[in-house]
């Protein structure tokens, strides 16, 4: 994944998705850099959007964390969801979807 992007979604409870995660590694470096958007309840979700916004996100004000060392793709997809739903400056359905995530591939 080095010098590349990783696109997630964030899914809500029932499945559909509520925003996406662009994620990149630092090379060299056990960080990833990533960013977010999600869904305005009251829009129609669109994953080109969506993408769009995340990765415009990451490029303006990336989000660091730390992975474990050699980590693997899930380990890193981990790191970001843990440091996503546990962070108090985002929107709920961000925090949400991290924590789904995380108990649907985690626990």
């Amino acid at each position: 994944m080095e010098n590349s992007n990783r696109i997630m979604f964030l899914r809500a409870s029932n499945g559909h998705p509520v925003g996406a995660i662009a994620i990149r590694l630092v090379k060299g470096k056990s960080v990833a850099k990533y960013q977010f958007s999600v869904l305005n309840p009251k829009d129609n979700f669109d994953r080109a959007v969506a993408r769009q916004l995340a990765l415009g996100r990451l490029v303006e004000k990336p989000i660091s964390v730390n992975l474990p060392e050699e980590a693997n793709m899930h380990d890193i997809s981990g790191a970001v969801m843990a440091d996503l739903s546990e962070r108090s400056d985002v929107p709920s359905r961000a925090q949400k979807a991290a924590s789904l995530w995380i108990n649907k591939n985690l626990i």
